[in-house]
This record gives structure tokens, C-alpha cells and sequence, in this order.
């Protein structure tokens, strides 16, 4: 029973990572620019705003390694719920009812 419920959160498991993997580099980026640039030298004139450029750059980049890395397990469920709405409609010629269509979760 466990497994199904897993499968069946499965859409939200991935999009709280999602979300919670793209603050935690924003986090990130804020706070490791600025040290960064000084080791390679850089001189900043102002450091409030390359905390923002980095925290930015570091979302960013990061938005787009998890868009490669996870954009075919959401096109799995998205595969998942296309053929559950297939076989709801060819179910529904044996004269019972349709049965209930669970929603997922999409992003």
C-alpha cells in the first residue's frame, strides 16, 4: 500500500524537490559569490549587488541542470497519466460506470 500512495504522490514528491533544491542554491549563490570572485582576485565595489547577481546566476543554473537532469521523470508521469485516462475510456464501454479519475499534481 505504501508503494501505490508513493506512486500516486510521486509528481509532488518531485516538484517539493524541485522547489526546495532551487532555494537552497539561491541560498547558496548569496552567500559563496562574493568570497568567490575575491579568491579569483576581483574587486568589488559593490558586494550586496553580486550577492544578488549570484544567488540569481546559481538558481538559474541550477534550474536548468534540473530541467535536463529531471524532465524525463516528469514526462513519465506525464506518459502514466495520459494511458490511465486511455484506460478509463475504454473501460467505460462495458456499461458500468466511468470509475473515479484520480488527480495528479502538475507543474
Amino acid at each position: 500500500m505504501l508503494s501505490k500512495v508513493t506512486v500516486n504522490l510521486y509528481a509532488w514528491i518531485i516538484e517539493i524537490y524541485l522547489w526546495f533544491t532551487l532555494l537552497i542554491s539561491g541560498v547558496v549563490g548569496y552567500y559563496y559569490t562574493v568570497p568567490a570572485l575575491h579568491a579569483a582576485g576581483a574587486i568589488l565595489e559593490n558586494e550586496a549587488v553580486w550577492k544578488i547577481y549570484g544567488a540569481v546566476f546559481f538558481a538559474v543554473a541550477t534550474f536548468l541542470m534540473l530541467a535536463v537532469l529531471v524532465g524525463p521523470f516528469l514526462m513519465l508521469v506525464d506518459i502514466r497519466k495520459s494511458v490511465r485516462a486511455l484506460a478509463t475510456k475504454s473501460s467505460g464501454s462495458s456499461g458500468r460506470g466511468l470509475p473515479a479519475e484520480l488527480k495528479e499534481p502538475f507543474l
